[in-house]
């Protein structure tokens, strides 16, 4: 097949495949990275148009207009990686100076040479552009869920290859002139890996999306929409990998409640309520060991499990998150602020399944002595705990 035939093809798939990103971000709630993805797609493809219309080999001033579009497209692939990674996009006036930088350089590079300047200039930028998208693939795989970070880092390397084979080709225009893109084994063989990334680019970046969105369902599933604390269901989740592990660790649970939670809505309204909520959730997970869980049981009330620790340690981190909750204070739209308190209460140290009930209820009934005690204060449930009181 000759290379006019698969860029035209090429062209076609990447124009394809920017439609559908578009119908897919559209019913998305947050679109993060797809309209970069998009938009390269889209402008890639015409662009490839515009230079079979010119005629690829073409060294005319308007092929610039061309390349320039197939410089804007890489950088909006590199701006909707870095969003769909959650890093900040690549600011307009920045991609307006590098592709108003890089038309500068061809420009000059075509009147210096006239029948080979145009294509060192865009090789040469398109293979850094595409090494530098592979890079920003591969760390953000970095930081993703190893089922994400699988199609980040195909893309990384199918990008990359690309890459490195494209900085050659402008490399060898310098040394062999503008008939080494056309012509011989090294072309085809090219020409080839170009089909096969554009023709696996649309199903590699669906992957992506389909895998993030299924991790924000996963995540909905176990996750208090609130706080971002283990809900119920990730509760659930927790302590059946805790106890299903071997060796099994010990483990001390602690119910934590807000004092006065009542009065802080009443008082300042459920919006103000919500964020000192949050700012607990974010104390106490900010507080807690690498290996310990939090949870929200509903209302102001959250569950704490301490993993591997005997009563006394329990105790000093209960103590810890209190003083760390009690020393913060809330923002109030009148430029006031707005502070609160938890109470604790400290269960026996729970060795096995079967136990699981009656150490939640060692902790409500620790937490209800630590009411009736005067609040913001750690109570510890005796050796052998009866059935609780009311519920605080």
């Amino acid at each position: 097949m000759d290379p006019k035939t698969v860029i035209f093809l090429l062209s076609l798939n990447l124009i394809s495949i920017g439609g559908l990103l578009i119908l897919i971000g559209r019913r998305m709630p947050e679109p993060a990275g797809l309209r970069g993805f998009a938009t390269g797609a889209l402008v890639f493809g015409c662009a490839y148009l515009l230079r079979l219309a010119l005629g690829y080999t073409s060294s005319a001033a308007l092929t610039v207009v061309a390349d320039a579009g197939m410089v804007f497209s890489t950088l909006c692939f590199a701006s909707g990686m870095l969003q769909f990674s959650g890093r900040p996009p690549i600011r307009s006036a920045v991609l307006a100076a590098c592709v108003g930088s890089y038309a500068a350089l061809a420009s000059a590079a075509i009147v210096a040479w006239p029948e080979g300047g145009r294509h060192v200039a865009i090789n040469l930028f398109l293979g850094g552009a595409y090494i530098g998208l592979g890079a920003l693939a591969l760390a953000g795989a970095r930081r993703e869920t190893r089922t994400l970070a699988t199609p980040m880092r195909v893309l990384a390397l199918l990008v990359g290859v690309l890459g490195l084979a494209t900085f050659a080709r402008g490399v060898g225009v310098l040394t062999g002139g503008a008939e080494f893109l056309y012509s011989g084994l090294a072309s085809q063989a090219y020409y080839a890996y170009g089909a096969v990334v554009t023709v696996m680019l649309g199903p590699n970046l669906l992957w992506m999306v389909f895998v993030r969105l299924n991790d924000r369902l996963a995540l909905l599933a176990t996750r208090d929409p609130l706080t971002q604390l283990l809900n119920r269901n990730g509760l659930d989740e927790v302590v059946q990998r805790h106890f299903g592990a071997r060796p099994l660790r010990p483990l001390v649970l602690m119910q934590v409640d807000v004092d006065h939670f009542k009065r802080v809505n009443d008082s300042h309204g459920h919006a103000v309520g919500d964020a000192v909520l949050r700012a607990v959730a974010d104390t106490l997970a900010s507080h807690v060991r690498g290996g310990d869980f939090i949870a929200r049981l509903g209302g102001e009330e959250f569950l704490v499990g301490c993993v591997g620790a005997d009563i006394a340690q329990a105790r000093q981190l209960a103590e810890r998150l209190r003083l760390a909750v009690s020393g913060c204070r809330h923002a109030l739209a009148d430029g006031g602020t707005v502070a609160c308190t938890v109470s604790i209460g400290v269960s026996g140290v729970l060795i096995d399944r079967a136990g699981w009930e009656a150490a939640l209820r060692q902790a409500d009934r620790a937490l209800y002595a630590a009411k009736a005690a005067g609040r913001d204060r750690v109570e510890t449930a005796p050796a052998e705990a009866s059935e609780p009181g009311p519920n605080p």
